[in-house]
């Protein structure tokens, strides 16, 4: 099979609904679904995934050169890209776990999978560390993490919601949040 003929293949097993509608030539996974296709002659997208996943912890796919979070829409952490750091009021910590913690889709039931998914790729990827990487603790990582999830299980309850779906925020609310994140406790 030709790479036309496999991205012809692709582009009608979407237009026909039998791929996710967002399986498209922008997908990130595109490219390696072209290169699937041309090897085998069609185009299984279950066993496609499971071929390019090396493990998998919940939604979180680690690949041979990216964590990719496959809940609704992608979500690629590249393989360098482990030991970035931020520090929050002083301490040094690991900005992925802290960054999607604040994303809505990231919950108390989930979590545990996405700490699994990026310890384990700190590991496989560790060709990838920076030699001169400063402490990081995973320790106060973990716990601004907890809080965090729990300030907006929170701001949850008191969440209000217009007919529209639109979530409404007054100032009340802002100043409580606000004032839950800056009482986040360190160890």
């Amino acid at each position: 099979m030709t790479e036309q003929e496999a991205k012809n293949l692709l582009y009608d097993l979407w237009q026909n609904g039998e791929i996710p509608n967002n399986f498209d030539e922008d997908h990130s996974d595109y490219d390696k679904a072209v290169k699937y296709t041309k090897e085998n002659g069609q185009f299984d997208y279950e066993e496609f995934y499971a071929s390019i996943a090396i493990i998998k912890f919940g939604i979180w796919q680690v690949e041979s050169d990216a964590l990719v979070g496959k809940g609704g829409r992608d979500y690629i952490i590249e393989s360098s890209r482990f030991w970035e750091t931020r520090d929050y009021n002083g301490h040094l910590v690991w900005d992925w776990l802290i960054h999607l913690t604040e994303k809505a889709w990231i919950n108390k039931e989930n979590v545990k999978d996405l700490n699994t998914a990026f310890f384990f790729c700190q590991d496989y990827f560790r060709k990838n560390k920076p030699a001169n990487l400063p402490y990081v603790s995973t320790a106060q990582t973990l716990n601004i993490q907890k809080q965090i999830l729990e300030i907006e299980e929170e701001m949850a309850k008191s969440e209000k919601v217009s007919e529209l779906g639109i979530v409404e925020i007054d100032t009340e609310d802002m100043l409580k949040y606000r004032d839950l994140m800056n009482n986040i406790k360190y160890l």
